[in-house]
């Protein structure tokens, strides 16, 4: 076969296993993200508020120990298996993954080790000094935590998103019932973190056990496993990641655990529990993983940086049709989404929900920018730029959340979202011509922000969950009926996703 008769093949098995890969993400991650605000409602529910608070404090340590003890193995799996594929170099694939895994696994387990060895004086500061015993109890569900998250990168870059989709609706629907059952009859915080661990070890055996029994450890070697590549790529995305364990909320709450009280505390953690569960309906959560491997295939395909503008331009715009309606939503209708589907003891945290949501917005402005960068292996500027504006938002977190409390938080962790990705973008475009659709993004603008009046107007009307819902119904019917009529999506791009929902050949 010819060699353009290869690459159209390969290019048609790619499209057809993307489609199949997205419909898996969209429609298990909806579900899903179903069964996860039902996780929410029963923590909200059955947890005081103080509770909530050092629940949140130790899932999001998960965070920092994730980020530490990752030594950028999942950025590598996610990089440099969709080559391996592209390639046909099934050796390459299961030496990596068990490598990846051992080491994931030796370098967390070190973190954690370390900060038991500090708790003593870590923990008091936090004024958390109380529950090393329970953090510790707490660590052997860490370890397997993180190992289910380095799985995720790899099926996720295999396109067996399908295979993911299941295992993980089934330990989600483990997690739910656990919790229902644990904590009410008066689990408590223990039996939250008891869960939460159990509920892990089961995923990421769901997810190892049938990878190796697929990709054989024996396979014949295609080539040499890049090591050298990949230890360079890993380590400044490693770095890059420490960096950015400084953006993420968790930061807030450390801060906040130490500067203010629990019960502000707990609001705190709620807001950031519910803005992040909205944004995980977006774009990059849903689809990421697809979008990232048929980028990266295509680029080593082609070897051509110039088809980078175009996936920039398009991944941006279909970003913000989803993050900035959602964003006003919770802007202008948190109150009555927590009185009426969580609990009323949290409504004092809808102000911080909606500031949280704009700034995860501009967060989510940031994945369309490291497609372009992880493709061209630019991982010195994301490693610069994260430990420059790190710096800068530790600093706002302990100058303003003393001066303005909650919202302090909330301003130094966006601004130094914004101010790297502003930088980034404008770093990049020196190399790589970034394109952005203007007129699409003032479409979705001004969609959004009549559908905030319908729910800035209706918001002192709500007082049932019958009236929330109907509400909430009128308000999605309002921004997609504009968005038909106001299209901010060019008749190419509908295109092609109705043929890829309906498996019909896109036409141009």
């Amino acid at each position: 076969m010819s060699t353009d008769g290869a690459k159209t093949r390969s290019s048609e098995e790619l499209r057809s296993a993307a489609i199949v890969g997205g419909k898996a993400m969209v429609f298990g991650k909806l579900f899903n993200q179903l069964i996860s605000f039902g996780v929410v409602w029963v923590q909200a529910h059955f947890l005081p508020v103080w509770a909530y608070g050092i629940f949140g404090l130790f899932i999001g340590t998960v965070h920092y120990i994730n980020t530490l003890g990752n030594a950028g193995t999942g950025e590598v799996a996610r990089r440099f298996i969709p080559e391996f594929t592209e390639k046909g170099d099934t050796h390459s694939i299961a030496r990596s993954v068990r490598g990846l895994v051992v080491i994931r696994f030796i370098v967390s387990a070190a973190v954690l080790l370390l900060i038991l060895a500090f708790y003593d004086t870590i923990g008091p500061f936090l004024k958390i000094g109380e529950y090393k015993a329970l953090f510790a109890f707490f660590a052997f569900g860490i370890i397997f935590t993180l190992e289910s998250h380095m799985m995720f990168n790899v099926y996720w870059a295999l396109l067996r998103q399908p295979r993911y989709i299941v295992v993980f609706t089934a330990y989600n629907i483990f997690r739910l019932v656990a919790f229902y059952l644990v904590l009410s009859v008066g689990g408590g915080l223990v039996g939250a973190l008891a869960v939460d661990a159990v509920s892990y070890l089961l995923l990421f055996s769901g997810l190892y056990l049938p990878f190796i029994a697929e990709f054989d450890i024996n396979a014949p070697k295609v080539q040499p496993i890049p090591l050298k590549r990949m230890a360079r790529y890993g380590l400044f995305m490693y770095s890059s990641n420490l960096g950015h364990i400084f953006f993420n909320t968790t930061t807030d709450l450390y801060v906040i655990s130490a500067m203010l009280d629990k019960y502000e505390l707990g609001l705190y953690a709620f807001a950031v529990t519910l803005g992040q569960a909205a944004m995980k309906w977006m774009p990059d959560k849903l689809i990421g993983s697809v979008i990232e491997t048929v980028t990266y295939r295509n680029y080593t395909r082609e070897g051509d940086s110039g088809i980078l503008p175009r996936y920039f331009s398009k991944v941006l715009t279909v970003q913000a049709f989803f993050a900035v309606p959602t964003a006003v939503f919770l802007v202008t209708f948190a109150e009555p989404l927590i009185a009426n589907i969580f609990d009323e003891k949290f409504i004092p945290a809808a102000g911080i929900c909606g500031g949280l949501a704009v700034v995860f917005t501009i967060a989510a402005m940031k994945f369309p920018l490291n497609l372009v960068a992880t493709s061209l292996e630019r991982t010195r500027l994301l490693f610069v730029s994260q430990t420059i504006f790190a710096i800068y938002n530790l600093a706002a977190d302990i100058i303003l959340i003393p001066i303005l409390g909650l919202w302090g938080a909330v301003i130094a962790t966006g601004t130094s979202f914004l101010f790297m990705v502003v930088s980034i973008w404008i770093i990049l475009a020196r190399s790589v011509r970034l394109p952005v659709e203007i007129g699409s993004i003032l479409k979705i603008l001004a969609n959004s922000a009549i559908m905030g009046l319908w729910f800035y107007f209706m918001a002192g009307q709500i007082s049932s969950l019958a009236g929330f819902i109907a509400a909430f119904v009128a308000g999605g019917a309002i921004y997609l009926a504009l968005s038909y009529f106001n299209s901010p999506i060019d008749a190419e791009t509908r295109n092609k996703i109705l043929s890829a929902i309906f498996k019909k050949k896109s036409k141009g």
